[in-house]
């Protein structure tokens, strides 16, 4: 039996932002729904993987959504698998970054998307505050969980409006790793949940040129850069993935080791796949029997687009898998086209719809 790397869950639906990408904003029912931390208990008991990830919503919206976190992270220490969160950092001050320190987080990825505080607005939406005071609380806040000896990395969703901002970012990570900070530098890519993110997305061409820069910066920095979710494929784009130490591809881990948990209980093949496809409930079977029974992962796991056909890529750690299979199925309904050229056309096709 194969373990987990990675088991996302999503541990409430509610958050106090309204960010311009995200996928829950998308034709979700609204309602405020909590994961039970018995099914937490139960599903971490059985499968005991590397790392459990806690997100929301926003997993820290309130003192008792931070609350119900350190519960669920007690449940992690106790089976032995690291602490991790997905989190704006909005309402982490220093005395909850010492709590969450002291419950065992270990890695806390940080939404931190420009240093322009307009952008941030734009971004992200928060309902109160400047966009100014937003961006020196988020600032502030992020370095209390390094102080603290939590791993931050300072994570830019990458869209047309901040692509230009990247080495600037890396910039501000570098020069607030000081002082026994483990700071890193992150870029997550859009993942195409639903249809409008395709007008959120830079050029293809674009992109390519940001992260050959921002990649060959990192090459000479201090701090390492994490790149997750690319549509630059290596078969397109060799030169971006020759090994260096600075830089993590985080590739396509769907159906493989990693498995998102919505705060429903339903199970997806990741956190950014359609969220009308689900292969189960944790209400109603194991993970490991959802995951062993699914057809729908099958397919993903065996359907081979003709161009990765022999590609060194498909299987292993190193994992390529078509830049995205969650793309080439709201496409195709199949996962047997190539998802980079479907990204390229849809990138496009949205471009052309945009008003000047």
């Amino acid at each position: 039996m194969s373990r987990f790397r990675v088991i996302e869950f999503q541990l409430l639906q509610a958050c106090n932002a309204s960010c311009m990408y995200c996928a829950y904003n998308q034709n979700l029912p609204k309602f405020n729904k909590w994961l039970p931390l018995e099914i937490v208990e139960k599903t971490l008991a059985e499968e005991k993987p590397e790392w459990v990830w806690f997100e929301g919503g926003e997993v820290t919206i309130s003192d008792k959504s931070k609350e119900y976190l350190l519960r669920a992270m007690e449940i992690g220490n106790k089976y032995g698998v690291k602490n991790r969160i997905n989190t704006n950092c909005r309402n982490i001050d220093p005395q909850w970054a010492g709590r969450l320190a002291d419950g065992g987080l270990q890695f806390a990825c940080v939404s931190f998307d420009t240093l322009d505080p307009e952008r941030l607005e734009l971004l992200r939406g928060f309902a109160e505050g400047t966009g100014a005071e937003n961006l020196e609380q988020l600032k502030a806040n992020a370095l209390c969980l390094a102080d603290r000896g939590v791993t931050v990395d300072l994570e830019a969703t990458v869209t047309r409006h901040n692509i230009h901002e990247l080495e600037a970012l890396y910039d501000y990570a570098e020069s607030v790793a000081t002082n026994g900070r483990n700071i890193i530098m992150g870029a997550q890519c859009l993942v195409a949940t639903y249809d409008e993110a395709f007008g959120l997305y830079p050029k293809m061409d674009e992109m390519n040129e940001a992260f050959i820069r921002l990649t060959e910066k990192a090459k000479n920095g201090r701090i390492p850069l994490r790149i997750c979710c690319s549509p630059m494929v290596r078969c397109k784009s060799p030169a971006l993935y020759e090994p260096h130490p600075n830089i993590i591809w985080v590739e396509c881990s769907c159906g493989f080791d990693y498995v998102h948990v919505n705060a429903t209980g339903d199970v997806l093949l990741c956190g950014f796949w359609d969220h009308t496809r689900t292969i189960g409930n944790l209400n109603d079977a194991s993970l490991r029997e959802i995951w062993e029974k699914s057809e729908l992962r099958r397919r993903a796991m065996t359907e081979i687009p003709e161009n990765c056909e022999g590609c060194q890529h498909w299987e292993g750690p190193d994992r390529c898998h078509n830049t995205c299979f969650s793309i080439v199925h709201r496409s195709t309904g199949s996962f047997t086209s190539f998802a980079y050229d479907l990204t390229c056309k849809a990138i496009t096709d949205a471009a052309n719809r945009r008003p000047l």
